[in-house]
């Protein structure tokens, strides 16, 4: 299908909305592990 993105990520990065660390994970992360603040993953395409 025209316009269709074949990107498919096999891992998760996210991103703390609180200090902003980075990882990279198979896993789903909802909380930081450093500050406890929300994590956004950052894997997905924003448009």
């Amino acid at each position: 299908m025209p316009g269709e993105d074949p990107y498919t990520p096999t891992e998760s990065h996210y991103e703390c909305l609180g200090c902003g660390k980075r990882i990279t994970t198979t896993e789903t992360h909802l909380t930081c592990p450093t500050c406890g603040s929300t994590m956004q993953n950052i894997a997905v395409p924003r448009e």
